[in-house]
């Protein structure tokens, strides 16, 4: 819901709370019942008054416009959307990431102050949670900083993997050298650049019956799209890149995998049941305690 629709949807809902009509709330605001009913609807008061209705009402300016709710707890959406917006758009990739990490820290039951995202690190070092309904990587260092996050399901993962062939296709094709120079050959064109098998195949000296297999394995996977071009010496087939963000971050997570993961800050574990679910084998038996007398 908008901001400006949540300012009609409190000033009904709390009018309704403290047992007022519309006529009762225009009689304390010296308006008319209509401009109250507009008010609840699609208009708003002059700013002149808003402080008047705040007052009327029992509440802040930001409560009525749901930056808080009327416990007095601040909304937390609202106050994030409102930090976002306050900075300028080239600022809010590295906000995000530092404001990632200090929330990733509060799971951890030993970090009890706020917890600020370094600027520099003497190796690789990545951030790790794992809980019962949270799994979280998250790269630190400011050469290449990302973060996969996944909320968990209550029943795990595993009914929506589902069957496997498509899986074994994809990685089967990642399995090919070739195969990756072309995703990255595509990658690092510009938006909406076109690319044809013969010039691939020249481009990357990769012959021209594989490019094109390798091609049709993608376009299967929704990475790459083809249209018919007309040329002056006739019609063609060309590529676009669909620039996935799922591949890209499988590649990134790949390679992280296997540069092998070292070094975590911080490494929160508290999980009980793993992430696929549906077969656990119940609890493990209790040992029973030492004799006085057993060795």
């Amino acid at each position: 819901m908008k901001q400006k629709d949540r300012f009609h949807e409190i000033l009904s809902s709390r009018r309704r709370e403290l047992g007022l009509t519309q006529e009762q709330l225009a009689q304390r605001m010296n308006v008319s019942a209509q401009a109250v009913s507009k008010w609840e609807k699609n208009s708003f008061p002059d700013a002149a008054v808003l402080p008047r209705l705040a007052e009327a009402l029992n509440i802040s300016l930001d409560t009525l416009f749901g930056l808080h709710d009327p416990s007095g707890q601040q909304d937390p959406e609202a106050v994030i959307s409102r930090i976002f917006r306050s900075i300028a758009p080239e600022q809010r990739t590295a906000l995000f990431m530092r404001m990632l990490y200090t929330a990733v820290c509060t799971y951890d039951p030993s970090w009890e102050e706020i917890s600020r995202l370094p600027d520099r690190f003497a190796c690789e070092t990545f951030a790790s949670l794992k809980t019962d309904d949270a799994l979280l990587l998250m790269r630190l260092n400011p050469d290449l900083r990302y973060a996969c996050f996944l909320e968990v399901p209550e029943n795990g993962i595993g009914a929506y993997l589902g069957d496997t062939i498509q899986l074994r296709r994809l990685f089967r094709t990642l399995s090919d050298d070739e195969a990756l120079r072309i995703i990255a050959h595509l990658g690092s064109g510009a938006r909406n650049k076109m690319f044809s098998v013969a010039g691939i195949a020249q481009t990357l000296e990769i012959p021209s019956e594989h490019v094109q297999e390798i091609l049709n394995r993608l376009e299967r996977f929704g990475l790459v799209w083809r249209m018919k071009a007309e040329f002056d010496d006739g019609h063609r087939i060309v590529y676009g890149n669909t620039h996935k963000t799922p591949l890209t971050m499988l590649l990134i997570l790949a390679k992280t995998i296997t540069n092998y993961i070292r070094n975590i800050n911080p490494d929160t574990d508290i999980w009980q049941h793993g992430v696929f679910r549906g077969g656990d084998a119940g609890e493990l038996e209790p040992i029973p305690f030492w004799e006085d007398n057993e060795l």
